[in-house]
Order: structure tokens, then sequence, then C-alpha cells
């Protein structure tokens, strides 16, 4: 009797023993094991990126002399805001400049390709291949899968140009980020329509383009200009805006970011004091100057109502845009089907 009492407290003090040394996750379930291993690994993962706002203050904002508060980090275009009416004068940042992309060639320039616009610059890369912001900034798209483009990353710069880095095949930056010139955004690839890994870059000027060979030299991966001059809706490298003015006339109003003027005879605006002067004459800059919204309402744009028989490409056509413009306008894509009586945004 006594041999079995001391047996059976021996298997009890050794149960207890072996119970001490098991590890307390192999006492758990293993989903729940799974699950809290998971959770580790990923605050792990997580940088300063994942303390980006969600959305930035309105004061935060770049550019918005040009833009007002619209900051839309859905889609490459919002609104149609771009005013023909005036002449804007936009100094680029030729010292913090850095090309987008190291190595490789234009492979596709800016224009008309295959009976629609081509909005950018192609640029060789290969698959991985670094691609870097060309100016400071702030990121106010990066999404994946962005219809034609695939991985795309959108900078606005502070003076009023934006420029897009498309085709991706990874991202690096996350919306609201903001970013210095240089900057890694994502690497090259093809997604999107692409037959082959390269860049895509397009600059933008109140969601117009314009082509980027204006400003860079895509074989030496340097500036042409150092201001840009976007002339009631054309836009020239400050030295062609000059050959173009043989007789200068005084413009209504120049909104600028600079002290830099095309000629003695026109308006120069000093943001640093907010003021107008011309000819002598001082002004505030709020009396001369009418806010983004007011610009949005003047040039407000005219729609098509869609009959019997219509496509995009024939739309397009009729008011000498592009299908890509008119897509991009609208929302809606390109194989998409249109309903009679549906109201189509011209630009």
């Amino acid at each position: 009797m006594q041999k079995e009492r001391r047996l059976t407290l021996l298997l009890l003090l050794s149960a207890s023993l072996l119970h001490a040394q098991v590890p307390a996750d192999s006492l758990q379930k293993p989903d729940e094991v799974r699950l809290r291993e998971a959770a580790v690994q990923d605050s792990l993962r997580k940088d300063s990126l994942a303390s980006l706002p969600l959305f930035l203050e309105k004061k935060d904002i770049p550019a918005r002399l040009y833009y007002g508060t619209d900051w839309n980090t859905e889609n490459t275009r919002s609104t149609y805001c771009f005013d023909k009416t005036r002449t804007f004068i936009l100094p680029l940042d030729s010292a913090h400049f850095r090309f987008p992309a190291i190595g490789g060639k234009v492979i596709s320039p800016y224009g008309p390709r295959g009976g629609r616009m081509h909005t950018g610059t192609d640029y060789k890369q290969q698959l991985g291949d670094t691609i870097r912001a060309a100016w400071d900034g702030v990121v106010r798209m990066a999404k994946k899968g962005y219809y034609g483009y695939g991985g795309i990353v959108v900078i606005r710069h502070p003076n009023g140009i934006e420029t897009f880095y498309a085709h991706l095949s990874a991202i690096k930056v996350r919306t609201n980020q903001k970013v210095k010139a240089g900057d890694l955004v994502g690497l090259a690839g093809r997604t999107g329509r692409a037959s082959t890994e390269h860049l895509h870059f397009e600059t933008r000027f109140q969601y117009e383009s314009f082509n980027p060979a204006l400003l860079i030299d895509f074989n030496t991966g340097s500036l042409l200009t150092d201001t840009l001059v976007v002339d009631r809706g054309k836009f020239y490298t400050m030295a062609g805006y000059r050959a173009k003015q043989k007789q200068p006339q005084r413009k209504e109003v120049i909104w600028t970011d600079s002290l830099c003027t095309p000629d003695d005879s026109l308006p120069v605006v000093d943001t640093a004091v907010s003021r107008v002067v011309e000819k002598g004459v001082t002004d505030t800059l709020q009396a001369k100057l009418k806010p983004a919204t007011s610009s949005k309402q003047a040039s407000k744009p005219s729609y098509h109502t869609v009959r019997s028989g219509d496509t995009l490409y024939a739309i397009a056509r009729k008011y000498h845009t592009t299908v890509a413009k008119l897509c991009e306008i609208n929302h809606i894509k390109e194989n998409g089907i249109l309903s009679l009586g549906q109201k189509i945004k011209l630009p």
C-alpha cells in the first residue's frame, strides 16, 4: 500500500515538472500562436510611414494658389481647373532638381501615338531600377493597378507643377508624404498598359499635361530652363516666351512665386510682401488676383450630351481632345458603354 502511494506521488511530481518545462505558447491553440506571431512581425515591419495623416490640413496643401484646397488622392485629376485666361510664371528649383531615373533612353516621346495622345515621355528602364522624385513636394497619389498607368505616384510641387511616375513594379511612398528631390518613390516595371519595362514620366500644371522635354534634356538628365511660362493655355520656357513676345503687351495679371518677369512692362508679383507692383502703382495681391475657386468658375467646362451612335473617339475628335483626357475628367473607362443622354464633361 505504501509502495503504491509512493509511486503515485512520484508520477504526480514528474508530471508537474514536465508541465513546468513546457513553453507557454505550446499550451495555446495553434491558430492563436500564429496570429500572435503575425501581429509581432507586422509591428516590426511598420515604419514612420504608418504615422502619415489620412488627409492634409488645408494649410499644408502645396500650391493652393493654383488649386485651392483640391487634394484628391484617388485620381490623377478631380476637377477641371486649367485657367486659359491668364499668364503664370512658374520658377523651377534647378538647384535641387534630380533626374528621376538612372541610365536608359527615351523610347516614346510626348505627343500623338497610335491615334491617341501620349501625355508623357517613356524612358527605358530595367525591372527594379530606382525611380526618384524630380523635385521636393508632397505625394498626392500612390496607387497600384491604376488603369493603363499601373503602379503610379503623383507628386505636387510648391510651384504648382505635378510630376507622374508610372508603370512602377513597386511603390515606396504613401499619399500625403513629404519628399525631397532624389528620394526613392518606386521601382521601375511594366505594370498597366506597357510592353516593356520603362518609366512613364509626365509633367502637368493644373491637371493639364505638357511636354516634359520642354523642361528636361532626357539625354543628359539636366534642366533646360529655370522658369516655365504658361501663357493663356500654352507652355513656354522663359526664352521661348520672350521670343514669342516681339512686342510685349501688358497682361491682365501674372501669378508667380518668384520675382522673375518676362519683360519690364509686365507686372511683378512679390509674394514676400503679397503685393503687385505695376508701373509704380501698388495694389494688394488679393485685389488683383482671384482665388483658385473663382478661376474654376470662370473656366467652367461645357458638356456633351451622348446621342445615338456617339463614341468616345468621335466625341474626342469633335471637340479636338483625346479619349484619355475625356476618361480622366469623367472617371470612365475607354471601353465603357455610353448611355443615351449621358453628360460628358469636356476640357
